[in-house]
């Protein structure tokens, strides 16, 4: 087992502290330990109980998952229509345990949320506060009444508490005393350059407005995804569907013709470099066409890769004494949060910068902690002309 960093000890103490509490919200930055922390809670708690975990996404559900299972803890199961249905019909003798996941989507409806009335749950984990006016709140309320405890993970955390929750006890590790105890000087995210030719940036910029994506589209997988669901779903015969079709199909056509990537190349001269002091993870979008893009690349030039991604996480650490040159790993942005301890050491190449605030905060704080080493971050600009 992995021995844990002093600030994974420290919020487990405090998290143990108040194991009698029956409301709990816990606030950690990454580098600290949560999951793995929660998972111990939870592996202790479904020896004798039902815990159920609620995300509003169905990737974390995943990540809960491997987490889970590579803990030991039996049995894990998706808490669909039809288990909901076995579990409703469970007579007092039969065993009343193990881990279900579900989303809170499926809390609110059907078999999930009829046996959920019913069902004793020994610890509710809610992975990440509802909003004020969600359309869950009333079904997670409804949980957290008949569940003997509750723990709610409160990943962007603001300044106030839960109201619906009944004298709530925080279990907190700031960001800062997570630095500290980690011995981490401030890192910040590097730069290297992709140089982009007037007709790559024409195609994204009429695909951005074609797509209505107010921020674009930054890979030529990701804008091929798009384009082609656009064309998958816009078969009605209105002409202004037709239009957007015919459009797509020939931004699709344009897409196929420019030639080598720019971005592929820039990123794996960063790659290159970056791979002499040590191992690197590069970084794409959440599709799987763009893992297969950025590996189908880096195996060309013959770079030995890896893929990390929620359904096939590596099996051992990504700094081994026999690994040299170390392969490269390719990884999705969830698959990264699956397990920290694979991060050490590590520099983070980005193939396009991260877009969501979540990612943009989770990149930040594994940089402060000292969970990764240092990250390199792509910066677009056109092409040198002669007159400039």
């Amino acid at each position: 087992m992995t021995a844990r960093a002093p600030a994974h000890v420290l919020l487990a103490e405090r998290l143990d502290r108040v194991r009698d509490a029956r409301h709990i919200v816990l606030r950690a930055p990454v580098g600290s330990g949560i999951t793995q922390t929660l998972a111990d809670v939870i592996a202790r708690t479904a020896a004798s109980g039902f815990v159920l975990v609620v995300s509003s996404r169905r990737d974390l559900l995943e990540q809960w998952t491997i987490v889970l299972r590579s803990h030991g803890v039996a049995p894990v199961r998706l808490l669909n229509p039809d288990l909901a249905l076995e579990l409703a019909s469970l007579s007092p003798t039969e065993p009343r345990r193990g881990v279900l996941l579900t989303t809170t989507l499926d809390v609110r409806r059907g078999p999930v949320r009829l046996a959920l009335q019913s069902l004793p749950l020994a610890l509710f984990l809610l992975d990440a506060l509802p909003r004020p006016d969600s359309a869950t709140l009333p079904a997670v309320i409804s949980i957290v009444d008949r569940a003997h405890r509750t723990i709610v993970v409160d990943r962007e955390p603001n300044e106030g508490m839960p109201s619906w929750l009944h004298h709530p006890v925080l279990v907190q590790l700031t960001l800062a005393e997570a630095i500290n105890m980690s011995g981490e000087r401030h890192v910040s995210p590097e730069d290297y350059l992709v140089t982009l030719g007037p007709a790559e940036r024409s195609v994204f910029q009429q695909a951005a407005t074609l797509l209505r994506k107010r921020d674009g589209i930054r890979s030529r997988p990701a804008l091929h995804s798009a384009l082609m669901q656009l064309i998958s779903g816009g078969q009605e015969t209105s002409r202004d569907n037709l239009g957007r079709v015919d459009m797509a199909w020939s931004l699709v056509d344009s897409l196929e013709g420019l030639g080598p990537d720019p971005r592929l190349a820039a990123m794996t001269e960063a790659v290159l470099h970056r791979r002499q002091f040590g191992p690197v993870i590069v970084v794409t979008g959440s599709l799987r066409a763009e893992v297969e893009y950025v590996r189908a690349h880096l195996a060309a030039h013959g770079i030995r890769t890896m893929e990390w991604t929620l359904q096939d996480p590596p099996k051992a650490p990504v700094v081994t004494a026999d690994s040299s040159p170390y392969p490269v790993i390719v990884a999705t942005p969830n698959g990264l949060k699956v397990d920290e301890s694979l991060l050490q050491d590590a520099t983070l190449v980005y193939f396009t910068k991260p877009r969501s605030n979540a990612d943009r905060s989770w990149l930040l704080s594994a940089l402060h902690t000292g969970v990764a080493r240092a990250a390199v971050l792509p910066v677009d600009e056109p092409p040198v002309t002669a007159e400039s």
